[in-house]
């Protein structure tokens, strides 16, 4: 059985409802299942908040009857998933890594969280965050720390860390991450998976604790690109569909994604990205870049002299909105949150402000900043498809080491939060101590499909990194 149980948490997303709707496993077995891995890994991982075992019992015997009644729903009907700590689910707290929001269970589901319960998928858990979802490790969280299973001892990337370790893990299919300043993509790198950061307002808040609105942004995490696309597709936000227009309609996230590179101008800065990067994934990064060229992509270097303005700019606002809804959910006391928090919220507001400068004034003159800035950056992308670069300039921290080595973390994935843009985080290599690297693919705004069809296809070529699977202890 033991064997059955990671055969079965192996498959793909698009595997395992395959296997549903062709009912060779039910919703129920499957359920089960990652349950069992739940209870048996998840606390080693430190990936949870919540297991939501009835509820998600529940869910699978209605998808099954649902199925067997003819009303398939997808890919995703019958699949268990979790949800980041940060969106509603009802009957479950919501608590965003911290203490200061009480223990009572929400009233109603965040929009993102109805819309993929309607496309059919099991919600099993609640997934571990960094605390107020302010830290890029993972290791901040009121719960404890997420771990990498790749390796216990290093961070999972934060702030979505639990759902880049119970995926990676096999403990669910896919899990909803939020990203800031990188906290999709951090995590899908160090952990090995496909993370998708949409274009800004792509996906809904509403029901979703917030740090810093002008960039926070829901989107998927799995094991492959499909797979994470899939779920993007349930949980795009139906009113933002029709306000941009039938051209980019969300329904059509998957039609070039056969397409292959021909014709696609790949961008690579000559500047920033590549400044101070580790050799070792440096090398991965090139790697990678030329295999898009010999799948047929052509190569265009492209100087981003704003693209420093823009990432400061994008730390600034990020921090005074932090700041206010810190200080508003503690009703003013601050102590209330890890000291880790505070200090970089102090650090923080001490180098965006200006001295006696009012905090709603430096909010305006830092989204004038990043507003020219982002003009600059537009004209010097105008003419690529995508941007390639890397997700982290170095090798990971330890959990122990994470709450002092974490400043440099987003500094390659902040600039695409202030730029709103969709980006991919697709695996790209192995380092020689044998942990995943990922590469951002950047795309225009809502052009989400261009960003998936150059994933998908380095994904299936013979130059993309093997697979493999972690091997997790039960305890650490």
């Amino acid at each position: 059985m033991a064997g059955h149980s990671q055969e079965l948490a192996q498959l793909s997303l698009i595997e395992v409802g395959k296997r549903i709707a062709d009912s060779e496993i039910s919703p129920v077995e499957v359920t089960r299942n990652a349950l069992d891995r739940l209870e048996m890994y998840g606390s080693a991982l430190g990936a949870t908040t919540q297991i939501l075992a009835d509820e998600a019992i529940s869910s699978a015997r209605r998808a099954e009857r649902e199925i067997g009644g003819g009303d398939y729903r997808g890919p995703l009907h019958g699949v268990p998933i979790g949800i980041k700590d940060l969106a509603d689910v009802e009957g479950a707290i919501t608590t965003a890594g911290s203490d200061v929001f009480g223990n009572r269970p929400a009233s109603s589901d965040a929009s993102l969280v109805q819309l993929l319960k309607k496309a059919g998928a099991v919600i099993v858990c609640k997934l571990n965050c960094d605390e107020f979802a302010y830290h890029p490790t993972g290791a901040t969280s009121r719960h404890g720390p997420s771990r990498n299973p790749w390796n216990l001892d290093i961070v999972s990337g934060g702030s979505s860390g639990g759902t880049g370790a119970a995926v990676a893990a096999g403990l669910i299919y896919a899990g909803l991450g939020t990203d800031t300043g990188g906290s999709i993509r951090l995590p899908s790198a160090l952990c090995g998976l496909v993370g998708i950061k949409p274009t800004y307002g792509r996906v809904s808040l509403h029901g979703v604790r917030l740090l810093s609105p002008s960039f926070d942004t829901p989107g998927p995490m799995a094991r492959t690109t499909m797979d994470a696309a899939v779920m993007l597709r349930a949980m795009a936000d139906p009113l933002t569909e029709e306000m941009v227009g039938e051209a980019n309609r969300m329904v059509h996230i998957a039609s070039e994604i056969d397409a292959g590179l021909e014709g696609i101008r790949i961008g690579v800065p000559s500047n920033y990205f590549f400044d101070a990067l580790e050799p070792e994934i440096s090398s991965i990064v090139q790697n990678a870049i030329d295999a898009l060229v010999m799948l047929g992509a052509e190569q265009v270097q492209v100087e981003l002299e704003s693209v420093d303005r823009l990432a400061a700019a994008q730390l600034g606002i990020l921090t005074l909105e932090a700041y206010q809804n810190v200080m508003a959910a503690t009703d003013g006391d601050i102590t209330r949150v890890n000291s880790t928090l505070r200090a970089r919220l102090k650090d923080g507001m001490d180098a965006s402000m200006r001295s006696g400068e009012d905090l709603l004034v430096a909010l305006g003159r830092l989204r004038a900043e990043r507003d020219d800035a982002l003009a600059g950056y537009r004209r010097a992308t105008g003419n690529v498809d995508v941007l390639v670069a890397p997700v982290l300039q170095r090798s990971p921290p330890t959990v122990e080491a994470a709450r002092t080595d974490y400043q440099w973390m987003p500094n390659l994935t902040r600039p695409f939060n202030a730029s709103h843009q969709p980006v991919i985080s697709v695996p790209c290599g192995w380092t020689k101590v044998g942990l995943p690297v990922g590469l951002q693919i950047v795309a225009p705004k809502y052009r989400e499909r261009t960003a998936i069809r150059v994933a998908y296809t380095y994904e299936q070529s013979q130059h993309a990194p093997e697979r493999r699977w972690p091997s997790v202890p039960v305890e650490v």
